[in-house]
C-alpha cells in the first residue's frame, strides 16, 4: 500500500512538471501515465543494466530535471537506488516505464531515437528486472 501512495505522488508530480515545462498551462490528469498504452515493448533484451545501459539515457535526457542539482518530485536518476522510487522490477506498470511510452508525459523529453530508447527503458524495467 505505502508503495502504491508513493508512486501516485509522484506520477502527480510528474504531470506537474510536464505541464510546466511545456509551458502549455494546463494540467495533465495523473491517472493519463497509468492509462498510457504500452506500445513500445523493447526487443525481449534480459541483459541490459542500469550502469551500461540506462545510466547514459537517464543522464542524457532526464538528469536535467532529477539529478544532482535539481530533483524535481524527489526523484534523482543519478543513482541506482533513486531509480527505484519511479519502478517496480518486472511490472510494464512501473512510473518510469509508462511515461518515456509514445504518448507518455516523458516521451518527448527523450532524444534522439525516442522509440529506442523507450524500449530499452522498457526491456531493462520489465525484462531485465531492473538490474544494477
Amino acid at each position: 500500500m505505502r508503495v502504491r501512495v508513493r508512486l501516485w505522488t509522484a506520477m502527480a508530480g510528474l504531470s506537474l512538471v510536464t505541464a510546466t515545462a511545456c509551458g502549455s498551462g494546463s494540467s495533465t490528469s495523473p491517472s493519463s501515465v497509468t492509462n498510457t498504452a504500452i506500445t513500445l515493448t523493447g526487443s525481449g533484451l534480459t541483459t541490459l543494466t542500469y550502469t551500461n545501459d540506462i545510466r547514459p539515457i537517464l543522464a542524457a535526457d532526464c538528469f536535467s530535471c532529477h539529478g544532482p542539482a535539481v530533483q524535481q518530485q524527489g526523484l534523482n536518476f543519478t543513482t541506482y537506488n533513486g531509480v527505484l522510487a519511479a519502478l517496480t522490477p518486472g511490472s510494464d506498470a512501473s512510473l518510469i516505464v509508462r511515461v518515456t511510452q509514445p504518448g507518455g508525459l516523458m516521451y518527448g523529453m527523450l532524444s534522439g531515437d525516442r522509440n529506442q530508447k523507450a524500449g530499452l527503458i522498457y526491456d531493462w524495467v520489465v525484462n531485465s528486472k531492473a538490474a544494477q
